[in-house]
């Protein structure tokens, strides 16, 4: 589809339609290529992308964001049930990883955490460090757009999250977006 149909596709469907539109694109264009990343021990690049996932999933779906909008996205479609699974209690360490590797990459608070792929869990704090595991990480966050995953709820579980209100509002600011760039 062109710009044009596409555009009048969102414009006349159901909010859903903008909507499982990204979840379908998140799974298939950018899973796919975090798939590449994790395949080559790309860490940064993978924590960068599964961040820029949920970012906009927050921004046009759910529509909270900030770290309140990251620590929902991890409880509800990263979290597992082990203690070292449970992302969204360490929501503030990702979150600042992500903006240092995004900003600056070299920090005090760098010092402090560390990538791990031989761990068995997702993470791990040990003496102020912060040992993690973004192979964990990825699978966590993938199954949540499968079936059968590993976390609370599939991203496909939405409308458990959202009203009829909140899509509406949402479909209008992903219009403008969608408009504008």
């Amino acid at each position: 589809m062109n710009f044009e149909e596409n555009l009048a596709r969102f414009n006349s469907g159901s909010p859903m339609e903008y909507i499982e539109t990204l979840i379908n694109g998140q799974h298939n264009w950018m899973i796919n290529q975090l798939e590449v990343a994790h395949a080559n021990k790309l860490d940064s690049l993978l924590i960068l992308g599964i961040h820029a996932v949920i970012e906009n999933l927050n921004e046009y779906v759910f529509q909270i964001k900030g770290i309140e909008g990251f620590k929902f996205y991890l409880k509800n479609f990263v979290d597992g049930e082990e203690p070292g699974l449970k992302y969204s209690l360490i929501c503030a360490q990702i979150n600042t990883m992500r903006n240092i590797i995004a900003h600056q990459f070299f920090s005090k608070l760098g010092h402090s955490f560390a990538f791990d792929r031989s761990l068995r869990t997702g993470y791990l704090i040990s003496d102020g460090e912060l040992r993690f595991n973004p192979s964990m990480y990825f699978d966590q966050f993938k199954s949540a757009f499968l079936q059968g995953g590993k976390t609370q709820y599939r991203v496909h579980d939405y409308q458990k999250f959202i009203t009829e209100d909140t899509m509406i509002r949402g479909k209008k600011k992903f219009l403008e977006s969608f408009n504008r760039w």
